[in-house]
């Protein structure tokens, strides 16, 4: 198959599409930056590194300062109790909501169900004015 019948097969499939969250899926990876997959036995022959691509002014850290890092913040937050920062009422808040998540009472929604929702919304704001 040749490049063009290729791009016009895929331009008619997305036609057709009707799914709100696949549009949206295809649409962020379209969006983002470009990324191909390369077998496993290709590996080795991939270029280390990667530093040509960090965006102007990011700081490139090696492993040794990742952990660096990540041991520093463990310290300072090591023995850091939430209660000392929280109030009482605010505790027994988060507790209930956490108790009411656990027994099925409340709902959580993914990020496409509130988008969703909120296209919902939009759209009946539109036809009721």
């Amino acid at each position: 198959m040749d490049l063009k019948t290729l791009k016009l097969e895929l331009l008619e499939r997305i036609a057709l599409l009707e799914d709100e969250a696949r549009l949206l899926a295809l649409k962020r990876l379209l969006d983002g930056p470009p990324t191909y997959a390369v077998p496993n036995d290709h590996l080795a022959v991939v270029k280390e590194g990667g530093a040509d691509y960090l965006p102007k002014g990011q700081k490139l850290f090696t492993l040794d300062e990742v952990r660096a890092i990540v041991d520093a913040v463990k310290e300072e937050y090591e023995g850091c109790d939430l209660d000392d920062e929280l109030s009482p009422e605010e505790i027994a808040e988060l507790r209930r909501r956490d108790q009411e998540m656990d027994s099925g009472k409340v709902k959580g929604y993914t990020w496409e169900d509130v988008q969703a929702i909120l296209d919902g919304d939009r759209e009946k704001q539109r036809s009721g004015e």
